[in-house]
């Protein structure tokens, strides 16, 4: 075997090697997982949410956020109207709390062991029989979410436990919280948010006007606060709040494998939810002496008690009119396009891929320095460029990777192989023989006569 084919052979093995160990063992890592990222940024806008493995059997899927809300309606809530009660039915308008113990209680009749109740539990003077009645009601439900509007005073109160364990630390958020909406206070005095079983969330801010799409966060001193709809989401799903990813400005990520909501750095949600109709609406006396049939199997697990009299202050009637949306909007997902696979070729075609490039870099090694290492650089560029080009159009993760590092094997071989020493500009005889080859004679050069001058006659 001559020195050359041996040079060729040693450059096509070790980038053979090379890029044949980087497609069995990169795929997967950080390193693979970071070059999926900074090929999609070519294309898609953050924020990403990646999963898979870059391999064939699990490979690269990423998830995006959309600028269009898509509500569910399959995800509107089951609602039971408090309305205007004309026919007298209850005790008192609005409702007293024996009224709402009585409402409470038939849930718990028809089945529901989850309720959220959307209205405000506050009265002037109160029964205080009653309001035990109220509060026994609640805590025999597994889990109940109650609400309570929220302001910002000079003098700041303490947060109620309903609210400080439906709450996060600020450190548990990843971002800037410095423009979310600040609160201190309860603006209405003697409000039940339950007991160890309830989860409380702020059904308006008092502070900040009034806004659609609906504020979703709020600081109170050194904790973050959520609205009413996305803590009945929570409750649906049996999300643990310590499972949420908070991002202002970004999204609110409510377990590892979503729902997605979009916000913007105020805690909003940055797209309006459409209108959607609660999956099944009842009046609230219908209740008392309604069958079994009123909540189906199939119907969401979670109830909510809305406040839809035409009485209540107008920030109330909204906030009970938007309620169904935003909470379809919240569960639906709504928020993030559909998971988008981008699987790899077949085994046997990277193999020959992997195999050809691996022969054209040892057919380049033995070019000059210059138009060698110009050679490796174009096959790069080709690599990286053809992995954005097939990412974005086709779907296919190309093993870019382990190419790459088989060029770079076979560039550091190339420079480090010892070049054969020639001379191009010696006599190809004395090349080989080292022989010196005679001169040719110089060839003589004949001169010719004088050309005859004419006699001058006398």
């Amino acid at each position: 075997m001559t020195g050359t084919l041996q040079r060729r052979f040693l450059v096509f093995a070790a980038a053979a090697c090379a890029g044949f160990a980087g497609w069995f063992w990169l795929p997967g890592t950080p390193t693979d997982r970071a070059a999926f990222s900074a090929t999609i940024r070519g294309f898609a806008n953050p924020p990403f949410f990646i999963s898979g493995n870059g391999s064939h059997a699990e490979p690269w899927k990423l998830r995006t956020l959309t600028a269009r809300v898509r509500a569910d309606t399959s995800q509107a809530p089951i609602v039971v109207s408090l309305g205007d009660d004309v026919e007298g039915f209850f005790q008192s308008s609005p409702p007293s709390p024996i009224d709402l113990a009585v409402i409470l209680s038939n849930f718990q009749r028809l089945g529901a062991n989850k309720a959220a109740v959307a209205t405000t539990l506050a009265w002037e003077s109160p029964d205080p029989i009653a309001l035990i009645a109220l509060e026994r009601s609640l805590r025999k439900f597994d889990s109940v979410v109650t609400t309570a509007p929220l302001s910002r005073g000079s003098i700041p109160d303490l947060m109620p436990p309903a609210f400080r364990q439906s709450s996060l630390p600020l450190s548990a958020v990843h971002g800037d919280t410095s423009s979310l909406p600040v609160v201190n206070r309860i603006p209405l005095p003697g409000v039940i948010l339950g007991g160890e079983n309830a989860l409380a969330g702020f059904q308006i801010l008092e502070s900040e006007k009034t806004t659609r799409p609906p504020s979703l966060l709020a600081r109170w001193e050194d904790r973050v606060v959520f609205a009413f709809p996305l803590l009945t989401v929570l409750q649906r799903f049996d999300f643990p709040l310590d499972g949420m990813e908070i991002k202002p400005g970004s999204y609110i990520k409510l377990s590892p494998k979503g729902p997605f909501v979009p916000i913007d750095a105020y805690g909003r949600m940055t797209i309006e939810p459409k209108f959607v109709s609660p999956y099944i609406e009842h009046p609230a006396e219908l209740l008392i002496d309604g069958g079994d049939d009123l909540f189906p199997d199939d119907a969401p697990e979670s109830i909510i008690l809305r406040d839809s009299r035409s009485a209540a202050e107008a920030p109330t009637r909204a906030f009970s009119q938007d309620l169904p949306s935003t909470i379809a909007a919240i569960a639906s997902d709504s928020g993030i396009v559909p998971e988008t696979a981008y699987p790899r070729l077949p085994r046997n075609y990277e193999i020959v891929l992997l195999a050809a490039v691996a022969a054209l870099l040892a057919g380049i090694c033995l070019l000059p320095p210059f138009p060698r290492n110009i050679g490796f650089l174009l096959i790069a560029g080709i690599f990286l460029a053809a992995q954005s080009i097939t990412t974005a159009i086709a779907g296919i993760w190309l093993p870019g990777l382990p190419l790459l590092a088989a060029t770079l094997t076979a560039s550091l071989i190339a420079i480090c192989l010892p070049q054969k020493a020639s001379s191009s500009k010696l006599p190809i005889a004395r090349h080989f023989t080292g022989k010196k080859r005679p001169l040719p004679k110089a060839r003589r050069i004949r001169k010719l006569p004088a050309p005859k001058l004419p006699k001058n006659s006398a």
